[in-house]
């Protein structure tokens, strides 16, 4: 063969190996390219998640409904701001059914339905029950009337659930008592002293199984190790660091301590417990020197054991509470939160 035509030849094969390279590229490219795409696509074609807080929310007569839900989405990530709730009328006591939508930025649309009960206000004050310590004859045993056992503790947030009670937070509290909202009928809190082992170990189950939520006033010293942000249903607040113990004159370290101490105890105790705001005086004892500590710390409200409902006006530094201890009745129970 001469020359000229291998020159061609070499030339042709070149020409074929280079169509084949890019034929080859072009393959693998699209490829790699065609999920994206579907993924893309079927991204786009995905609506939005609504996720209700509260499958039911209680309203007094003329009080505002806002929403509690969130909304997510595979593009737009958080889109809870972007929902929209239907109108409702609360100024008639009734049940009402809100629709809530909201679209994401493709333009699809996700819709979810929440029902509204509206009752008339709390007139007769807010039960702020106190509980302490649990039992169950196994684990724990009943030591005095203090100690509740948790079958009747069961029994008593059975009630709540079955009679649809309200549960309001200390923010509403705060406003209830300063008179800027209104609370509906049926509205109770639930508080329990010191942190003891028992609460969590027997109540907190049970909180969690019926959904209802309750603080643990914990002293932080002895409990403070058991906090934990994510616990579902209990809202961890103060009942002081080191201050539970006796003072002097057969009164705790609350009305002994100066101020400036005071002051300290209250601090390391919010830190202890991620930001404690609100506060139950130990053994119950008080005093103004107490007081103006709380209100130099921040601390909004604080608890004493006088019995007694917690009503529109009351001072924030004194507020009473109903008392829960062992060998009442269900129906005692219920009438100490009507």
């Amino acid at each position: 063969m001469s020359k000229k035509k291998n020159k061609k030849v070499n030339k042709l094969l070149v020409y074929v190996l280079v169509l084949v390279a890019i034929t080859i590229i072009a393959i693998l490219f699209s490829a790699k390219q065609k999920p994206e795409a579907v993924n893309s696509i079927a991204k786009e074609d995905v609506a939005p998640i609504i996720t209700l807080k509260n499958d039911t929310v209680i309203l007094p007569v003329g009080g505002k409904f806002a929403v509690t839900a969130t909304a997510t989405d595979t593009e737009d990530g958080d889109i809870s701001s972007d929902i929209k709730a239907s109108e409702i009328d609360t100024n008639t006591a009734g049940t009402y059914e809100v629709t809530l939508e909201v679209i994401d930025s493709a333009g699809n649309k996700a819709v979810a339905k929440q029902n509204v009960i509206v009752r008339a206000e709390l007139t007769n004050g807010l039960p702020v029950l106190m509980y302490h310590f649990f039992y169950d004859n196994v684990t724990y045993y009943q030591e005095d009337n203090n100690w509740l056992n948790i079958n009747d503790f069961e029994e008593q947030l059975k009630y709540l659930t079955e009679n649809e009670y309200y549960y309001p937070t200390w923010e509403e509290v705060d406003q209830y008592i300063d008179g800027k909202i209104k609370l509906p009928e049926k509205s109770v809190v639930l508080t329990v002293d010191d942190g003891d082992a028992s609460f969590f170990d027997l109540a907190v189950p049970m909180l969690q199984k019926y959904k209802v939520p309750a603080t643990i006033f914990v002293i932080s010293e002895w409990y403070g190790w058991r906090y934990n942000a994510n616990m579902e249903c209990v809202i961890f607040e103060s009942h002081s660091h080191s201050m539970h113990e006796s003072g002097g004159n057969g009164k705790g370290r609350m009305v002994n301590w100066s101020k400036e101490k005071i002051i300290e105890d209250l601090k390391l105790s919010s830190k202890t417990l991620g930001g404690a705001d609100v506060f139950c005086y130990p053994f119950g004892h008080y005093d103004d020197t107490a007081i103006e500590a709380l209100k130099e710390t921040g601390y909004k409200m604080a608890f004493t054991i006088v019995g007694g409902r917690v009503s529109v006006g009351y001072n924030k530094y004194t507020l009473p509470r109903v008392r829960v201890t062992a060998g009442n009745s269900l129906n005692y129970f219920a009438s100490s939160v009507r």
